[in-house]
């Protein structure tokens, strides 16, 4: 089994010099009529991971399993995954559920990039370095009171949508957040929100600003599909938190 598991990909360990494998995957995946795969790069301990048309550079099949890849995740020495971000939405699921599983920090890479603005000047540095130490501090604080004020609503909302609709609490989706890395936010159930009542099923948020993940005020939380949706306009943005307000007001 596992010898016919490396016969079209880079196997369970991941080569410095992939220049053997390349070899034994080109030989393969010619005789097989593939088209689509994943080119894999591993910098350190970052693993990048671009679509790829060219059967010479393909280090792994797109058709694979999740649980091929769960395996080939587990033997990978990176901590970081930059995913492409032209891969197809439930490719790019698979990926950030089973990297998040093996406790790696999933980033989006995206295909076009542009070139961010950057202050060099030492005092503007130090001045925006601060200002959003002063911004975590007041999230931070934020976040515990309300969670500690509206607790009794989270309980109600939770035994509502348990014993009313009978639909499972919390509803799970993947966010686009600060320079693209990926994180999990938690609303409660699509049920709630058909009452009218968006910004009370937006409350699980808050447990996301406490982690670092969001903030009070910022830019609107792309959703993973929305990722191809993104233009390079927009792509500064990246490097702002995602904000619940903005979630809340702008909802799509």
């Amino acid at each position: 089994m596992v010898s016919d598991r490396r016969l079209t990909s880079v196997g369970f360990r991941l080569y410095s010099d992939l220049g053997e494998a390349k070899y034994s995957v080109n030989r393969n995946i010619n005789s097989c009529n593939y088209n689509l795969g994943y080119k894999i790069k591993l910098k350190g301990e970052k693993l990048v991971v671009k679509l790829t048309h060219k059967p010479s550079h393909m280090h792994l099949l797109s058709h694979r399993s999740e649980e091929f890849l769960a395996e080939w995740l587990q033997f990978s020495p990176a901590t970081i995954v930059y995913i492409d971000s032209r891969i197809e939405l439930e490719k790019l699921k698979m990926w950030a559920n089973q990297s998040r599983k093996r406790k790696k920090v999933v980033f989006l890479r995206l295909s076009k990039k542009s070139k961010f603005n950057t202050n060099s000047n030492t005092f503007f540095n130090y001045f925006n370095q601060l200002k959003c130490w002063i911004k975590r501090c007041l999230d931070i604080i934020g976040a515990l009171i309300s969670i500690i004020i509206l607790a009794p609503i989270f309980l109600a909302i939770a035994l509502l949508i348990k014993v009313y609709f009978h639909k499972p609490i919390l509803q799970t989706e993947w966010c686009i957040g600060r320079k693209g890395k990926l994180f999990c936010v938690y609303n409660f159930s699509d049920n709630f929100t058909t009452i009218n009542f968006n910004f009370l099923a937006k409350l699980p948020l808050l447990f996301n600003v406490l982690k670092g993940e969001m903030s009070f005020v910022g830019r609107f939380p792309w959703s993973l599909a929305e990722a191809s949706k993104i233009d390079l306009l927009e792509q500064p943005l990246f490097n702002i938190l995602p904000g619940i307000v903005e979630s809340i007001i702008n909802r799509k």
